[in-house]
């Protein structure tokens, strides 16, 4: 017996089976909802679902002013990925992926600002943010300073990725995301963090590349 190829046809029938689960799974959560959803959406529900064994995120993930196909032409126009901590870079499937949090003059607008790293780091990230694309996971006060950047100063990312997690300023920070007429995907509620935010645009990556989410 191959003992290589029964590993491959195994790893095969449990990718299948998880997929099939998942699928069941969301069905039994949004109900009649699921028609609301167009199939590149679809995938990327399932794809949320799959690396947080959670169906509730089925529930949570919302799509604004076409964000998938927005992102899947950025990505092809090879536009730069601004993300809030390097965590969330070094899952991301791209090449032209930035993160500032550690950059020593984020160090210094912070201190001589009395702001956040985080907000400092998106501040410094202006103008890639600008026609590019912002994924942020863990921290609200980035993505407020992404949507001030917005409102304030004309910046025009092509698409945000808002799915920051936690108790504190988390859901405020997703809501007024929502509330921008530019393409975004964000969660409702505290929920969110690094792996929705990477599963999220490797998948729209995937789509880019005429792949699966």
């Amino acid at each position: 017996m191959d003992f290589m190829g029964a590993i491959s046809k195994d790893g095969l029938n449990i990718a299948n089976k998880s997929r099939e689960i998942v699928r069941n799974k969301i069905k039994e959560v949004l109900g009649d909802k699921i028609n609301e959803f167009n199939e590149k959406e679809m995938g990327i529900i399932e794809r949320v679902v799959h690396a947080t064994a959670d169906p509730e995120y089925a529930k949570l993930l919302m799509f604004k002013n076409n964000p998938i196909e927005e992102g899947i032409k950025a990505i092809k126009d090879k536009k730069p990925i601004i993300v809030d901590v390097n965590m969330i870079k070094a899952g991301i499937r791209y090449d032209e992926v930035y993160c500032f949090i550690n950059h020593p003059d984020v160090y210094e607008i912070a201190k001589k600002e009395g702001i956040t790293r985080a907000v400092a780091s998106m501040r410094l990230a202006k103008d890639l943010i600008d026609d590019g694309i912002v994924v942020i996971g863990n921290s609200p006060t980035a993505l407020f300073e992404v949507i001030r950047l917005v409102k304030e100063e004309n910046i025009k990312p092509k698409l945000v990725v808002g799915v920051p997690v936690g108790f504190v300023q988390a859901s405020e920070s997703k809501e007024a995301l929502r509330e921008l007429n530019i393409p975004n995907i964000s969660t409702i509620g505290p929920k969110g963090g690094t792996p929705i935010a990477v599963a999220i645009i490797n998948g729209i990556i995937a789509y880019s590349k005429d792949e699966k989410a």
